[in-house]
């Protein structure tokens, strides 16, 4: 076992002297202070909390952080958690790089997926997206068992050490239940995805139309399907197009991006309140739209914790050098309503 005694004769000098340059205190010349950290890295020296973060600080070890959302205001709120996980690798003596590519563009990802690793990180906390040649250039890296943590989607699980975030099905199916509540038993609900390949939208909306094909005898007409692309522009067009088309709309799910887009059309057609809208992120457009009685329920995917959870989990494993602790880490769902959001 290699103790401060080991260290210190390695290197030809007292036990005090490595105390000294482990703890950064005192005065010790700069050539010797040099001399004992070599030492410590040759025998990767690591004999308390406070010594690893030395010894990662002098290896300048780095987390790779991928950011990619539709939506700035939660890519906002999910920053703001990874800013907290930012400075708690750096307690730890982690460095952070962070990188941003739009989530529609797989060559775009995969370039800046690419600049991460080029910086020599060791470890990723990405979210996720659905491309095949991503998933290969993920694939090649579980050759060198590098950690890698993924938020807010998910992606294939044998690629991925962690996922941080909801559980989109049952959130999905959590909708659902609550949009049962405020309509009429026959009534007739338009279903606002982001995109056919948007993995966790999708999962949401399979669970939103299992829970009424299982609840209400198919009573509930949940067979209109828009893509809005996560656009606010978009989305309130397509919106207003299916308000026009189908007059017996009492409800509308968005699964994702977009749902004040939704809410505006609603809002200018004159049917707030009428018809319901039911879907995802405590953001402040979406908030807005709650209060003016426009939305009836949002559910908050725990942007903060996302963004926060997945580098502490990071940093713990490379720190303490372990396995991630857990294959998932459930965000929870929380139903917000106007008196509480």
């Amino acid at each position: 076992m290699t103790t401060i005694e080991t260290i210190a004769e390695k290197a030809g000098v007292s036990r005090g002297t490595v105390d000294r340059v482990l703890h950064n205190r005192g005065q010790v010349k700069p050539e010797t202070a040099e001399k004992v950290r070599a030492v410590m890295e040759e025998m990767d020296f690591q004999p308390n909390a406070l010594g690893r973060a030395f010894y990662f600080a002098r290896k300048k070890n780095k987390i790779g952080v991928l950011v990619s959302f539709r939506e700035p205001d939660f890519q906002a709120q999910v920053m703001q958690g990874i800013n907290s996980g930012i400075a708690y690798a750096k307690q730890h003596g982690l460095e952070t790089v962070t990188e941003f590519a739009p989530p529609g563009d797989p060559d775009a990802y995969l370039a800046a997926l690419d600049r991460l690793l080029d910086s020599g990180v060791q470890g990723l906390a990405l979210r996720g997206i659905v491309s095949d040649a991503v998933n290969a250039r993920l694939r090649e890296l579980s050759k060198d068992q590098l950690p890698i943590i993924t938020y807010n989607q998910d992606i294939e699980s044998d690629l991925r050490n962690c996922f941080v975030g909801q559980d989109s099905y049952k959130s999905g199916a959590c909708a659902a239940f609550l949009m049962q509540q405020i309509s009429p038993k026959k009534g007739c609900t338009l279903i606002v995805g982001v995109d056919r390949l948007h993995a966790s939208s999708e999962e949401k909306i399979r669970g939103f139309t299992d829970h009424f094909l299982a609840s209400s005898n198919g009573e509930m007409d949940v067979t209109h399907v828009i893509y809005g692309g996560g656009d606010h522009g978009l989305v309130y067009r397509l919106t207003r197009e299916k308000l026009a088309e189908l007059p017996q709309l009492t409800g509308i799910f968005v699964s994702g991006a977009g749902l004040s887009g939704a809410a505006h059309a609603v809002d200018d057609a004159g049917l707030s309140g009428t018809v319901k809208i039911v879907g995802f992120d405590v953001t402040d457009s979406n908030v807005a739209f709650m209060k003016k009685g426009t939305v009836q329920f949002l559910i908050d995917q725990g942007p903060y914790l996302q963004g926060y959870q997945s580098i502490q989990l990071l940093t713990d494993a490379i720190f303490q050098d372990r396995p991630v602790e857990t294959a998932y880490y459930d965000t929870g769902i929380q139903i917000k309503n106007l008196y509480n959001c």
